[in-house]
């Protein structure tokens, strides 16, 4: 069984004019999943409709067998946590540990549990010497693993992250990286919604398009690299980088390379021969 299971959904912001009609999507816990397609396609509509800020006109959404039409954002927040793109937008008390201590008052756990959940966050993420500090006098990067960390701190299955590697620079790229594939391989599903083409593909594994509220695919991620019009078919452009895969794919290289590390690895194995 899925984790998430979409069926039949439509929805519109207007009675007479529907963004989502009859879409159906599943998603499976350890997946890593991309989300992409220009501004206004509806890739963040579909998002708000999977953690309960909005509600589909028709069809069901699943979540671990359960129906969520009669369950609240907070209750959908347990199973599908979602990162906003600006961190600032998910902080609201003085310190980093008060944050984290905020995501867990509705779920009525005790003291001891509370924590131990404060202190394993503030581990997983390498600030725990930020515990007493504000979280406004954090760098982007750091704001950016709090955010994800009082998400996490609830022990959700799914995590949704809206443009997670737009405002930081490669190190903070490449740590919150880090991050999102430990989750994954601990079996829990990520879903990037993302404009980064360069980041999917080095972060997921299947890659769902979006075009005026319409699934144009939805691909494992070395199908969607040796089809050199998937972006095209979007309105998106490839990047320097895939545009070069494309031109190495052309002269034999493996379809399973396409990792940047991997690329590497495969250049200094067929030099050293």
């Amino acid at each position: 069984m899925s984790y998430i299971d979409v069926s039949g959904l439509s929805f519109g912001y207007t009675n007479d004019s529907l963004l989502f009609s009859n879409i159906t999507l599943s998603f499976n816990l350890g997946e890593q999943v991309a989300i992409i397609g220009q501004n206004g396609s509806g890739k963040t509509t579909l998002v708000k409709l999977l953690n309960g800020m909005l509600k589909p006109q028709k069809g069901r959404i699943n979540i671990s067998g359960e129906s969520t039409s009669d369950k609240s954002i907070a209750d959908i927040a347990t199973k599908i946590g979602f990162v906003f793109q600006n961190p600032n937008q998910m902080l609201f008390t003085n310190t980093v540990e008060k944050e984290l201590a905020l995501s867990l008052f509705r779920l009525n756990i005790g003291k001891k549990e509370q924590d131990l959940r404060i202190n394993e966050m503030l581990s997983f993420f390498d600030l725990e010497h930020y515990r007493n500090t504000h979280p406004r006098n954090l760098s982007r990067g750091e704001k950016q693993k709090l955010a994800l960390a009082t998400v996490l701190i609830q022990e959700p299955q799914a995590i949704v992250l809206d443009e997670p590697f737009s405002g930081i620079d490669f190190k903070q790229r490449e740590n919150l990286a880090k991050y999102i594939r430990i989750l994954s391989e601990e079996g829990k599903l990520i879903i990037l919604i993302t404009h980064n083409i360069d980041s999917i593909l080095e972060n997921c594994s299947r890659v769902i398009a979006l075009d005026e509220g319409q699934i144009t695919y939805d691909l494992p991620i070395n199908d969607f690299i040796m089809d050199e019009t998937s972006l095209s078919k979007i309105g998106l452009m490839p990047t320097n980088y895939l545009k070069m895969l494309y031109k190495l794919r052309n002269i034999g290289l493996p379809r399973e390379i396409y990792r940047k590390k991997d690329l590497i690895e495969y250049f200094k194995q067929n030099l050293e021969r």
